[in-house]
């Protein structure tokens, strides 16, 4: 069938199923315009059987079925046809067959039916699972272990803190590792200073160390200058000769260290030594030993004689 739209004038075809027995509102897909368009007309129209014509009798005419509006949206034909509406009258005498109409309702109730939107009732609710519930009660489950770390382990210097490294690894004790290093230097410093002290500086060190020893208390030295000269013998050989005593001032015991002579030039620079022993080591309180040396090998350039404790 054909429908106008009253509002634009646009025609539309829509097949007579869409617009059902009783109508419906429609709206223009041009306008948005909606109104309700009736249904149409129905053909109730039955062939005559090859039988003599009845006499003709003046019936009263159909009702013309009014021109119905259109009702439901659908898209506009591009090249609409200029359409024909043939409007049938029953014959005269004609009446409808009640099988004819009986059909007619039943389809016009399907067609009703089927267009008519689905109640509440005919909707089907989806069906959803209950969630389930967490068990609080339920132990975790249990994962394996990792081994144990090496107490090693990231000690080495060369490997780069952006490599993997396994987590929970465990931490250095920092405390720890400063008190082996104090302990570790507190034994180095006092073997050095042990040694220093019992051997003396080695030669090599490019430090300048005192010429005598420490004096030794209780022990006086008496080495008068003008008896530490040089002398020529009668065979021609010239010596020197150091001449002094060693007195112990102290109540107890005490054993006399080496003498050390050094001599020196006019500029007062070294240039030899001698060590020279005392005759006797173990000094009584109170007693003096006589130091006597002659030496002969006199270092070249030598002015001036000191004599003191020769240093450990």
């Amino acid at each position: 069938m054909i429908i106008a739209c009253p509002a634009c004038n646009t025609r539309y075809a829509v097949p007579e199923a869409a617009i059902g027995s009783e109508g419906r509102t429609v709206r223009c897909a041009k306008c948005k315009h909606s109104w309700f368009q009736d249904p149409p007309a129905l053909d109730l129209v039955q062939p005559l059987e090859d039988a003599p014509a009845p006499p003709p009798e003046t019936a009263a005419p159909s009702p013309e079925a009014p021109a119905p509006p259109p009702e439901p949206e659908a898209q506009p034909e591009q090249e609409p046809a200029s359409p024909s509406i043939s409007h049938w009258r029953t014959p005269q005498g004609v009446g409808v067959a009640p099988a004819a109409e009986e059909d007619s309702s039943v389809g016009v109730r399907a067609m009703r039916r089927g267009l008519r939107e689905p109640s509440e009732q005919d909707r089907v609710v989806p069906q959803m699972d209950t969630p389930a519930v967490l068990d609080e009660d339920r132990p975790a489950p249990a994962f394996p272990a990792d081994p144990p770390l090496a107490d090693d382990y990231g000690d080495d210097e060369e490997t780069s803190r952006f490599d993997y490294r396994p987590p929970f690894t465990r931490r250095r004790n920092t405390l720890r590792m400063w008190t082996f290093a104090a302990a570790i230097f507190a034994a180095l410093a006092t073997g050095t200073i042990a040694a220093v002290n019992y051997y003396g500086l080695p030669d090599w060190l490019p430090i300048s160390r005192p010429t005598f020893g420490i004096g030794q208390p209780g022990l006086e030295l008496d080495f008068p200058k003008a008896d530490q000269r040089k002398e020529t013998l009668a065979s021609g050989e010239t010596i020197f000769r150091v001449r002094g005593t060693i007195t112990n001032t102290a109540r107890e015991t005490l054993a006399a260290p080496n003498l050390l002579v050094v001599f020196s030039d006019q500029r007062e620079r070294k240039v030899g030594d001698w060590v020279v022993v005392p005759a006797k080591r173990q000094l009584a309180p109170g007693e003096t030993v006589t130091v006597t040396e002659a030496i002969a090998n006199i270092p070249r350039g030598a002015a001036v004689a000191d004599l003191g404790w020769a240093p450990r």
